[in-house]
């Protein structure tokens, strides 16, 4: 009772409520003590002279009862105009705070789920912010500058104000209901902290880190990311793909096209000499073709089979170690069509993969680069899923490098990123 009462006297518009249902019932006593009438003819009275509606079906017949009505009106009018205004000044105030752009963000850091929170500094992180705005992922921005979180908030995106170093920041970002972290300070020890710190507030969020050494690297994945990306490297080899061999690539699709024609008049005239299936041929055309117009195709192609992997081919297999499950994949490979695998090697955590017959590039021109990128995901995918832990591929033979079969080896990380 008095937590209650204490809080209506904290509360304008509670006040303003108690003050009204004193003014009624006080009133109703007052004319059932005057007139004599009964209690719901005093109420009905009461509530139509407050209300001004008065349907003149009763009125009082006492001097002082009409005395006291006078009153009444002016108290009642003056107590429903403050009441009137006391929750108006609340109407506005709430419709204020839904449009005032720091109570959008603070309920879209509250709400916001399976997210990216980018921890980067000012510019690198905008950029960021525009690019997975662009692709329509959710993300949050944590960020120490004042100026880039006053120039996100005006555009109406989640932005934390903080030290990405606290761990109290990073919670404020959500980071333990987050599906992923880009951490991208300008520090690489910073960038282990904040690794190191988002790992352990969430075993199993995915984790991308930028390197600015190479030593960098490996202290990153030990801190729990999952991808690294040394941001000079990446620099030198985007600006080598603009003058990639693009000669080279033209004539390749030239003789995967020259393949595909011979490959279909064998299909017509006598199927039963065809030794290369022309969807095979019209695949790697098509995959040759993609790398000559874009050369960002093998991440793209590496993604796609990364989730491929995930959700498709590592629920079929089993075993809790590396060696365990990869001896599941030669038959899985079979049954999607993507050639024939074969276990060549494989210890605690590395193993060698070879494909005798790839549907994919075998019989593909020499084009200097590994082209497998699909598969490569497809295998990364899978076993990270079934393990709980990174796993990174590398195709070390290949047709397109004139090899007459794939190679692959596969590093799985030591321990689990998962619980």
């Amino acid at each position: 009772m008095k937590k209650l009462l204490s809080g209506i006297r904290a509360s304008p518009a509670g006040v303003t409520l108690v003050a009204l249902a004193i003014v009624t019932l006080g009133a109703t006593a007052t004319y059932m003590w005057l007139e004599r009438w009964s209690f719901l003819t005093a109420l009905i009275f009461t509530l139509s002279t407050i209300t001004t509606v008065g349907y003149g079906n009763v009125f009082p017949q006492e001097r002082s009862a009409e005395i006291f009505t006078a009153a009444l009106m002016g108290v009642a009018l003056a107590a429903v105009a403050v009441a009137l205004s006391t929750y108006a000044a609340r109407l506005i105030r709430l419709v204020a705070r839904g449009a005032d752009p720091m109570e959008q963000n603070r309920r879209a850091l509250e709400q916001i789920r399976n997210h990216i929170v980018v921890v980067a500094e000012a510019a690198f992180a905008f950029l960021l912010a525009q690019d997975l705005r662009a692709n329509g992922l959710p993300f949050v921005v944590v960020t120490p500058d004042e100026d880039l979180h006053s120039q996100l908030l005006s555009d109406g995106v989640p932005v934390l104000l903080g030290d990405p170093d606290e761990e109290d920041v990073l919670r404020r970002a959500g980071i333990e209901r987050a599906a992923g972290v880009i951490v991208a300070l300008p520090s690489d020890a910073d960038n282990v902290f904040v690794t190191l710190s988002a790992h352990d507030l969430n075993p199993h969020i995915r984790i991308a880190a930028r390197a600015h050494t190479a030593s960098s690297v490996p202290k990153l994945r030990r801190s729990g990311a999952n991808d690294v990306v040394l941001s000079e490297q990446i620099t030198a080899i985007n600006l080598v793909n603009t003058f990639r061999q693009q000669a080279r690539m033209g004539v390749a699709v030239k003789e995967a096209t020259q393949q595909l024609r011979t490959a279909l008049r064998q299909a017509l005239e006598a199927p039963e000499s065809v030794t290369v299936s022309p969807r095979h041929v019209l695949f790697r055309a098509l995959r040759l073709a993609l790398q000559e117009l874009s050369p960002g195709m093998e991440d793209t192609l590496y993604a796609v089979g990364r989730q491929f992997g995930r959700e498709a081919v590592a629920p079929q297999l089993e075993g809790e170690q590396l060696c365990d499950a990869v001896q599941g994949l030669p038959a899985l490979w079979t049954a999607i069509g993507l050639g024939q695998m074969r276990v060549a090697k494989c210890e605690d955590t590395t193993a060698t993969l070879e494909e005798g017959e790839c549907a994919a590039c075998q019989g593909m021109p020499r084009v200097g680069q590994p082209v497998c990128n699909l598969e490569r995901g497809v295998i990364a995918g899978a076993l990270e899923a079934k393990l709980g832990r990174s796993v990174r591929t590398r195709e070390t033979k290949c047709w397109g490098l004139g090899d007459s079969m794939c190679e692959f080896e596969v590093t799985a990380d030591v321990e689990s990123h998962e619980e």
